[in-house]
């Protein structure tokens, strides 16, 4: 995969997520933090869990020591989409000025296990780690009665 092919991925997964957001905004107040039993006790603790994994691989990748997997979750679909978006534009501006998405990334995991991936492999996870969580979201909206939007890749190729 060429590197303007990795931005691409990544720039359909800010589309994607962005289309999550503000469609949550549309939705009456409280479906963000509204209780469901559906593995995940709200969407606020799916986005929350989802940016908190993006942290965590953002600083392996640039070789930092990575915050806790564990955040207190946001209090509303605002805060968490400001938050979001910083890091998501810190993400891709480090992915345009990198010159080597083959690059050997050492980490260590939650457990202390030792791993190396290339960066190019992590965004892949990372976008598909999205793309999986946007899917419970969706799952979620369904059972309180709202629909979900359309995130497919596919989808963002034909805009």
């Amino acid at each position: 995969m060429k590197k303007e092919q990795l931005v691409l991925l990544y720039e359909y997964n800010v589309w994607a997520n962005e289309r999550i957001m503000n469609h949550l905004k549309s939705l009456p107040d409280g479906i963000f933090a509204k209780e469901v039993d559906l593995g995940f006790k709200s969407i606020a603790e799916v986005i929350t869990h989802l940016i908190a994994a993006d942290e965590v691989w953002f600083a392996r990748i640039k070789g930092e020591s990575p915050p806790p997997l564990t955040r207190t979750p946001f209090t509303n679909i605002e805060e968490a989409s400001s938050y979001q978006n910083k890091l998501q534009t810190q993400i891709l501006e480090f992915l345009l000025s990198t010159d080597d998405i083959e690059k050997i990334v050492n980490y260590s995991n939650t457990r202390g296990e030792k791993f190396q991936n290339t960066i190019l492999e992590i965004i892949q996870h990372v976008v598909n780690h999205g793309t999986y969580h946007r899917g419970n979201i969706s799952t979620i909206l369904n059972s309180l009665g709202h629909k979900g939007i359309l995130t497919d890749y596919i989808v963002y190729l034909r805009r």
